[in-house]
């Protein structure tokens, strides 16, 4: 398929709300305050949940889209539900678990979204201007974030149920999909020597990718989601708003990652793992130790700038190991182990808290110790299949 500009750019607009389950999370505190009653680990859930009804959709998703039903109408179905399901609990939240059942069904929006942007890349583009998409592509995705957080956080400073407002966009990425997205074409498929078609198999190394990148979600996802609490209570140095400002920063480092990262990949390959994950360590500690909002807010630039590597850095190599037609349903495992991990790490934290009796800031110092054990690991350990790692240049 020839990649015009307004296909790239309606790609472009499903990138844009793929953080969307992170609207909500500057106003975690105030939700809590609402539900007095309710246990905080429950509380959490309105931000974890999605996470864990991501995990079958993005499996449906990766296994039907571009073969059984289009990329086109599944952005369409999936940006629909974002939308209605997300601004929903704004309107009709009498108890907390009305609120988790529209947050169930929005996370089953979010695993028919998660795995197109990136699947759409990888059918359209090969080699090096892949990696220069998937920047791109990670660059929209922060920036889309941090509009979506601000919305959350500002909204929330006006009352907790406004902060699902903050949904709004999808209607406006559901307009440009439907005007501008063009369907790529099937991949084709694999034949033996009598013509007889051959079904891939997706190969072990894939899930192994994964699953190492969704554990290390595990470790950072307790700073996404307390944030607003450790600000306002443990070291009240703010309120949600500024909350919401500091939670923006770690999409903002996220963006400028994603505009380094085609010129990083190409120059550094292999190093990037371990760059990303002791860069990140260094920025977690600036949290952990940092008493003030600035210091909050430079810790989570510096962890997005150099976490969020791993995100296109992890299709890049989804790529090179899947085989073409199994491309999505590759983007599609890693998008379900991650958010595996990512509703994992609400036992995490209280696991870690009942180990230290510290909910807030133990989890952090435990991804401190993870992320550089992980770097060094990686100072020895090339991921990228060497044929292949020649290709991409």
């Amino acid at each position: 398929m020839k990649s015009n500009k307004l296909t790239v750019f309606a790609i472009m607009t499903i990138f844009f709300v793929a953080m969307g389950v992170g609207t909500i999370t500057p106003a975690i505190a105030n939700i809590a305050a609402a539900f007095p009653d309710v246990p905080f680990t429950t509380i959490l859930l309105a931000s974890t949940l999605p996470s864990l009804l991501i995990i079958p959709s993005t499996l449906i998703t990766g296994a039907v889209a571009g073969k059984k039903v289009g990329y086109k109408p599944l952005a369409l179905l999936g940006l629909a539900l974002f939308a209605i399901s997300g601004m929903a609990p704004a309107f009709v939240n009498s108890t907390f678990t009305i609120v988790l059942v529209f947050r169930a069904i929005f996370g089953i929006s979010l695993g028919i979204l998660s795995p197109l942007g990136n699947a759409l890349v990888m059918e359209i583009f090969e080699g090096q201007k892949r990696a220069n998409m998937l920047g791109v592509g990670s660059f929209v995705m922060n920036i889309g974030g941090i509009a979506l957080q601000f919305l959350g956080g500002a909204l929330s400073g006006v009352s907790w149920e406004l902060c699902f407002v903050g949904h709004f966009p999808a209607i406006i990425s559901f307009v440009l999909v439907l005007l501008f997205l063009k369907e790529p074409e099937k991949p084709q498929v694999s034949a033996d020597t009598s013509g007889n078609v051959v079904k891939d198999k997706m190969p072990a190394s894939v899930w192994v990718i994964s699953i190492i990148f969704g554990f290390t979600m595990m470790l950072i996802y307790p700073m996404l989601m307390n944030m607003s609490s450790i600000i306002a209570d443990v070291k009240q140095v703010g309120d949600a708003t500024q909350s919401a400002v500091v939670l923006s920063m770690y999409t903002v480092g996220g963006a400028i990652s994603g505009v380094l990262f085609g010129k990083v990949y190409e120059k550094l390959q292999k190093f990037i793992i371990t760059i990303a994950f002791l860069g990140g360590a260094a920025g977690i500690a600036l949290i952990v130790f940092g008493n003030s909002v600035f210091m909050m807010t430079v810790g989570t630039t510096v962890t997005g700038i150099f976490y969020m590597l791993m995100m296109p850095l992890t299709i890049m190599l989804l790529g090179m190991y899947a085989p073409p037609s199994l491309g999505g349903m590759a983007v599609s495992i890693m998008m379900a182990v991650m958010n595996a991990f990512a509703f994992v790490s609400t036992y995490w934290i209280s696991f870690v808290g009942n180990m230290t009796g510290d909910v807030f800031l133990a989890p952090l110092k435990a991804a401190i110790i993870g992320f550089i054990a992980i770097g060094v690991i990686f100072l020895f350990i090339n991921p990228f299949p060497k044929q292949k790692a020649v290709e991409a240049k």
